[in-house]
């Protein structure tokens, strides 16, 4: 049953094309110059949306990632920062709910 409802709101995401405004706060966040960036399909509950340099950073509420290469499956807990290239990024934010289904570039 719950496998169902998740599968339900998955597709039902695919088919909704809201507006996007993104308004960002006065905090910025830039990834480290070490960091690694992979290409990955990141989904879940978010808050504190913030940009900088191009990039854009969510805390995590209960985010989940499923990288490309290698192929792995990741959660992000309450919490967590997650930050990703504004401009490789194509899905939804559904930003008056605090929801994101995307295809990013991961900085990890």
């Amino acid at each position: 049953m719950m496998k169902n409802k998740i599968v339900g709101f998955l597709v039902g995401m695919l088919f909704i094309v809201p507006a996007i405004a993104l308004d960002v706060g006065a905090r910025t966040t830039a990834p480290a110059s070490s960091s690694e960036v992979k290409a990955a399909f990141i989904f879940g509950r978010y808050t504190n949306l913030t940009a900088d340099n191009g990039y854009l950073t969510i805390e995590a509420v209960n985010v989940w990632v499923i990288y490309k290469e290698p192929r792995s499956f990741a959660h992000f807990p309450r919490g967590t920062q997650v930050t990703f290239d504004m401009y490789s990024a194509y899905g939804h934010m559904f930003k008056k709910i605090n929801v994101l289904f995307l295809h990013v570039e991961l900085v990890v």
